[in-house]
């Protein structure tokens, strides 16, 4: 189609300024996959994909079945579902609903959205359902949390690759499944059909992380290297992670040392939080140290780790200077978990006015987190009112909480005020909130019992 040489797009952004007198529907859809797949979104950005495809339609550019797919991928979150529901009903306007490469990421688009009754609609009306459309259905139902519609699917799938077998890992691990995933990655082993990419054995590693279980993280780490797979810097800060929290900070630590001049800002953040979770305070603040020195610069979650170190401690003025350094020198905005850290570190230092100081200027509302904090510095210094605060705040957030009814009940009694102590028992039989009893389990022979 002829158009006369204009502008079609704003100024502002050089790469939409086309002066082609014929704009086809590749350059289009280009400009379309670029704005979704931008690293860096701007604030008020000029154009959007949303736009970018109206100005297409209003230029009677011919739309192919790669423009709908691109378009899609601009739909990502669930305020998003009402816009992805109206360019469902274009795909359906210009006779692209039969397509494969369509229907695909209609069913990813829903899935993103959270609307999985959606995504399986979709799903069932294809006629011709391959790879990709098998892996999205099950990737909606893992995401929803219906591990055993999901798992119906797997098992129904034609054909499996690794993006299969790692989904329905990943619903396994995301949803404390974690013994059923264990035993899927024996099955996907025992098969010998796909063969575990670096991808499957994280999830396999954050697997045995989550259980605790050091002997099937080594067993994990083994399968690794009789894989043949290099340990690159994704594998290598989740190793860290799994021996960390398994207990072996040692070998935790090996990891890290090989990684040599790989280690990225996560793999300095997965050893000094495992240092901190250790209480490895020292070698923490050493590494953190080491890690500025080498021009790594530090995220959250890294400070996070030295903050918790800090806690562990009990450094106050080092606690400090870190929180003051995150905004001051890295231009990091503290999170609610970061200033929970500090309320729990002048909480443990007997410092109850300085953590009510910090509470009361946190530009965020504070949350059972921060509660909990300050109830347990103040239980330290024997703050009964500032217990009692706490916990009304915490019942207040979460009125299942049973363990902050029974605290409470325990601050009156302590307070001698018997009477607020027994309504608080006769509430807890109102709402019907009763104690969960305590739960352990121990690996013996490589099992969790």
């Amino acid at each position: 189609m002829k158009i006369s040489t204009r502008k079609l797009i704003s100024l502002r952004h050089p790469s939409l300024n086309l002066w082609h007198r014929t704009v086809d529907c590749f350059t289009w859809n280009t400009l379309i996959r670029a704005y979704v797949q931008r690293t860096h979104q701007p604030s008020s950005p000029t154009h959007t994909p949303l736009s970018i495809f109206l100005r297409m339609r209003f230029h009677g550019v011919h739309i192919d079945y790669y423009t709908f797919p691109f378009l899609l991928q601009s739909v990502h979150s669930p305020p998003h579902l009402q816009l992805g529901r109206s360019i469902h009903s274009q795909v359906l306007v210009f006779g692209f609903s039969s397509d494969p490469f369509v229907q695909t990421s209609l069913i990813s688009m829903y899935t993103a959205c959270g609307d999985v009754g959606s995504a399986r609609e979709v799903f069932d009306e294809m006629s011709q359902r391959d790879l990709p459309a098998w892996n999205s259905i099950v990737n909606a139902n893992v995401k929803a949390g219906l591990l055993s519609v999901a798992r119906e699917l797997f098992v129904k799938m034609p054909s499996r690759n690794v993006v299969s077998w790692s989904s329905m890992l990943d619903g396994y691990v995301r949803w404390g499944k974690c013994e059923e995933a264990l035993e899927l990655f024996n099955q996907m082993m025992k098969e010998n059909e796909v063969m575990p990419n670096e991808y499957t054995m994280a999830i396999l590693l954050a697997a045995c992380e989550q259980l605790g279980s050091l002997e099937h993280g080594k067993w994990a780490h083994a399968c690794v290297y009789k894989l043949g797979m290099e340990i690159n810097v994704v594998l290598g800060t989740s190793l860290i992670e799994m021996y960390a929290k398994c207990g072996s900070i040692v070998r935790a630590r090996l990891v890290f040392e090989n990684l040599g001049s790989k280690k990225d800002v996560r793999a300095w953040s997965a050893m000094i939080s495992g240092l901190a979770k250790h209480g490895r305070w020292e070698d923490c603040l050493c590494l953190f140290s080491n890690m500025v020195d080498s021009g790594v610069t530090p995220d959250d979650i890294t400070f996070l780790g030295v903050l918790s170190a800090c806690v562990h401690g009990g450094l106050v003025s080092q606690g400090k200077d870190m929180f003051e350094r995150m905004s001051k020198e890295f231009g990091i905005s503290p999170k609610i978990q970061h200033y929970g850290c500090m309320i729990d570190l002048y909480g443990k230092a007997g410092l109850i006015d300085e953590a009510w100081d910090l509470l009361n200027t946190m530009p965020m509302k504070p949350d059972g987190l921060i509660w909990g904090a300050l109830l347990s510095g103040a239980r330290i210094c024997g703050d009964i009112e500032t217990c009692e605060i706490a916990l009304n705040k915490i019942i207040e957030q979460d009125p299942t909480n049973s363990a902050a009814y029974v605290l409470l009940s325990n601050v009156y009694a302590k307070m001698g005020r018997w009477k607020d102590a027994g309504d608080i028992r006769n509430v807890m039989e109102t709402k019907k909130v009763h104690k969960v009893p305590g739960r352990s389990s121990i690996e013996i022979n490589a099992n969790i019992q």
